[in-house]
């Protein structure tokens, strides 16, 4: 049953016309770009040619103001009704950071880190300026030193590693601010 049912539909699946429908506008110009080929096939003068030339841009100006200005007045009127629709919420509203905030972003994301048992320090990344990220680190007065200031020296390669994979390393400068956590009271 279900072989017959493949073979009664294949031919409607591949040789049938397309399911999708073209839009007006599109369907114009075509058919104006056809009446263009065949009036070329036809054409014997130089004269002839010139003349299925204008006839074309003729038809196509006339598909521009008719069925095309259709289509881009009801489009515009689509986006003018969904704008009016989405209220104006702060959070929906694009933006694109610069290239140091961008940089700060990503690599507050995968440094950060905050003070624990096993590591008695925090580390952040801050943006100063226009080209200055800040490496903080606050400790506590356990801290291993040496460990702290391999995660500082690590965190600063890989800030510069990435800058350079961005193309950014020659503009792209790093300060550290390290100090203690005040004693507990």
């Amino acid at each position: 049953m279900n072989v017959r049912l493949m073979f009664a539909l294949f031919p409607l699946l591949f040789l049938g016309s397309p399911i999708y429908a073209q839009s007006p506008c599109s369907e114009c110009l075509k058919a104006a770009e056809e009446e263009l080929n065949k009036c070329l096939v036809n054409a014997i003068s130089k004269n002839d040619k010139i003349s299925c030339d204008e006839s074309q841009e003729a038809h196509s100006k006339a598909c521009s103001n008719g069925e095309c200005k259709i289509e881009r007045d009801e489009s515009d009127k689509r986006a003018n009704i969904s704008e009016q629709q989405t209220p104006n919420q702060p959070g929906l509203t694009p933006y694109t950071p610069t290239e140091i905030e961008w940089l700060a972003l990503t690599m507050r994301a995968s440094l950060r880190q905050d003070a624990s048992t096993d590591y008695p320090y925090s580390l952040d990344i801050i943006l100063v300026d226009h080209e200055t990220l800040l490496i903080t680190v606050r400790y506590h007065p356990t801290v291993n030193r040496e460990i702290m200031n391999r995660t500082i020296d690590t965190a600063r390669e890989v800030i510069m590693s990435t800058a350079k994979n961005y193309g950014w390393d020659k503009w792209v400068k790093i300060r550290e601010s390290v100090e203690r956590y005040p004693p507990s009271k």
